[in-house]
């Protein structure tokens, strides 16, 4: 990458301050353990951890000027006080990094449920009609192919305008990123300039966060705001869910896209899922297509994706022919492949999100089994839901946790099994890797078998620590014991 030096007065100018001493920055960085010589210290006040206590050491390790919320003492180096320096550092990056979502066209997938497999459907489109495409979401970054490990759904402002710089130097034209409510609250997004953005679907989830299902739609909702007053081109939302009116007024002024799953609907695109197919329509002209996405539900993440391309100016019908080429996300109805049983790795967390799981799981006459869990210090009012939703589905439950972190496993159990009716409960286990072996034996009699909560996940976050847990090995390995076991016998 190209070198940058800015000086502290450009990166402070649209908060019209200025500064006495002018420092050249060669660096930004919001932790104090990435601070290198010549670095800007943006302190920032975390869940847990305030950025203002580690100034002195950000000084130690080369931080030539500050941004904070209060004065520091103790420090030699300019600093600058600003009112919220959270949503500032989006703004500092951006011009830190020479506006680099400027210089691509980025695109925004938003919801409760089905934003990562959004996010990937779109990338895969976008390199299939032979665009140099980008990604950032739950599952890591992705430049042209290349994986990059990211923290969180959506990175904090200083690492996401970072990877769109990074993207721009590599000659990426489009990068589509995956929105969370949390991020567009904490401004994880600020500074950057959206081409389109999209919306999924608004169900119960984050209620631990969020004061109501309205503030909720009202935090989502920032991201179609943001469309509109960075000039985007288009948004794309969901004819089937209400919420979507939340999301057109926030965008104000910008053409919308509609999509749904229903043939008769008067959306500009429609994705009739129709189990090895589905119909595409798009302004009138159908096509059906093989396809490799179960559910109803990716019909839908399907119609977003293309409502995307189509506000990225993509020729639809030669598109289509690429359609059965996609593959869904790690950990999204993933089958681990293993012969002789049936077994299934979903991300499901919310209760629209199992529900989807286990609709398109179920076959007549063939019971579908599972593993449900829900985390700690996570919103509680949705274990009993999940509860409700996997007795209706299933025939036999194995109930455990993920992630408890500083919650006790046993208090997460009680919750979820309170409307799960008793006979349809096979046992309950703290330790989610004993419920994952318990899972593999039941899976090797023959019982078709999902294990929801973690997806592609690889670490659980037990108390403060976050440790190594890999559930396709667990399971494998668990899979090829017994199976040996039982032709020993």
């Amino acid at each position: 990458m190209n070198r940058l030096d800015k000086h502290l007065s450009e990166l402070i100018a649209p908060f019209h301050l200025t500064c006495e001493v002018n420092p050249s920055i060669t660096g930004i960085a919001t932790d104090s353990r990435e601070v290198t010589k010549g670095c800007l210290f943006i302190c920032v006040r975390g869940y847990t951890v305030d950025g203002h206590q580690y100034a002195e050491e950000a000084v130690a390790n080369g931080a030539v000027a500050i941004l904070a919320e209060e004065p520091i003492d103790g420090v030699e180096v300019p600093v600058v006080l600003l009112q919220d320096t959270k949503h500032a550092a989006g703004k500092v990056a951006d011009l830190f990094y020479d506006h680099p979502s400027h210089k691509l066209k980025v695109y925004g997938i938003t919801g409760t449920n089905g934003k990562t497999t959004t996010t990937k459907l779109t990338y895969d489109l976008f390199r299939a009609a032979g665009q140099k495409a980008g990604m950032i979401s739950t599952i890591g970054a992705m430049i042209d192919g290349e994986m990059i490990d990211t923290p969180n759904t959506t990175p904090e402002a200083i690492i996401l305008h970072r990877l769109l710089y990074q993207m721009v130097e590599q000659g990426v034209t489009d990068c589509v990123l995956e929105v969370s409510s949390h991020a567009l609250m904490e401004g994880r997004v600020e500074g950057v300039k959206f081409h389109a953005a999209a919306f999924t679907n608004l169900t119960h989830d984050h209620l631990d966060y969020h004061a109501s299902m309205e503030e909720y739609a009202q935090a989502k909702a920032l991201l179609f705001k943001q469309v509109a007053t960075s000039g985007g081109q288009a948004v794309i939302l969901n004819e089937a869910d209400p919420k979507s009116r939340v999301m057109e007024k926030a965008a104000e002024g910008v053409p919308v896209i509609w999509y749904a799953t229903k043939a008769l609907s008067e959306a500009l695109i429609t994705v009739e899922w129709k189990e090895e197919t589905v119909s595409v329509r798009i302004d009138g002209t159908v096509t059906e297509v093989p396809v490799f996405l179960l559910g109803d539900f990716n019909a839908a993440n399907l119609a977003a994706a293309i409502g995307l391309m189509q506000a990225g100016n993509v020729n639809m019908y030669q598109l289509i022919r690429h359609i059965p080429e996609l593959r869904l996300p790690k950990g999204r109805l993933e089958q681990i492949p293993f012969e002789g049983c049936e077994v299934y790795i979903d991300y499901a967390h919310t209760p629209d999100g199992l529900e989807k799981c286990l609709k398109a799981l179920s076959v007549p006459g063939e019971p579908l089994y599972m593993v449900l869990s829900a985390a700690g210090e996570r919103d509680r009012s949705k274990r009993a839901v999940m509860g409700r939703i996997a007795g209706q589905y299933c025939e036999g439950i194995i109930v455990t946790v993920h992630d408890p972190r500083r919650e006790q496993p046993q208090q997460i159990i009680k919750e979820l099994l309170v409307e799960i009716p008793p006979r349809k409960i096979i046992t309950c286990h703290e330790s989610r890797k004993e419920a994952l072996q318990i899972a593999a034996k039941v899976a090797l009699t023959g019982k078709r078998m999902v294990i929801v909560g973690k997806g592609h996940e690889r670490f659980e976050q037990i108390g403060t620590e976050h440790v190594p847990f890999d559930e396709v090995k667990i399971l494998t390995d668990e899979l090829i014991r017994l199976s040996g076991q039982e032709t020993a016998m």
